[in-house]
């Protein structure tokens, strides 16, 4: 295991954010990692291998949601990395709305998501977790993007996520549907979505950038 993401989880597990957020920033400043390997080698791992111990059962929740606070905070202040990157690509003069759909209150990964697209040249907007279909629909509409990308977690959201891809595909035809998350991982739930591309991991975002290129 690297030392550098053991020395993070640490911190974590320790729950000092103040310490967790310097440590992660001084990754970047130092150039001992990129962007992308900060976010798909130390935050995502360290949210999805999260494992609650048999003694702390009874506030696994609270543990839980002060981690994804702490790996929210560090993708907010590493965002000026990101400006700093984007201004010295090439832009691709694609727009892309991101999301997770109502009831969806997961929101690193789209956050981590909306990242990479800034980072592949695309215009992203991101418009929040929680997002009711008639406000996705309508944003759609106001942003006119050629992409809409869905985060979802949840595999009880799969419900609403066909309903919201399903009248994008209705309504904007020539929008092109991006789905990924922990929810497809169950078996059949990505052949129940209409969708263009599915995402497994962030950096897929750069083999859409190349199509459209």
């Amino acid at each position: 295991m690297n030392s550098n993401y053991e020395g993070f989880i640490k911190l974590l597990d320790l729950e000092d954010k103040d310490k967790s957020v310097n440590y992660a920033l001084e990754l970047l400043k130092s150039k001992k990692v990129t962007l992308e390997e900060l976010y798909l080698d130390f935050l995502a791992p360290a949210l999805t291998t999260f494992v609650c111990q048999e003694k702390e059962k009874e506030i696994c929740i609270w543990k839980e949601h002060t981690r994804t606070s702490i790996i929210r905070t560090i993708l907010e202040c590493t965002y000026p990395f990101v400006i700093e990157r984007r201004n010295e690509i090439k832009k691709l003069h694609k727009k892309v709305v991101i999301l997770t759909p109502s009831e969806e209150y997961h929101e690193i990964g789209a956050i981590i998501v909306n990242h990479f697209f800034m980072l592949a040249g695309f215009e992203s907007q991101y418009i929040g977790a929680n997002t009711p279909k008639n406000d996705i629909l309508m944003a759609v509409k106001a942003y006119q993007p050629d992409f809409v990308a869905i985060s979802v977690t949840n595999y009880y959201n799969i419900v609403i996520t066909k309903q919201i891809t399903d009248g994008i595909k209705k309504n904007y035809p020539n929008v092109k549907i991006i789905v990924g998350g922990q929810a497809f991982l169950q078996h059949g739930a990505i052949d129940q979505i209409s969708h263009d591309y599915y995402m497994q991991k962030a950096s897929d975002v750069f083999m859409i950038a190349k199509e459209v290129k």
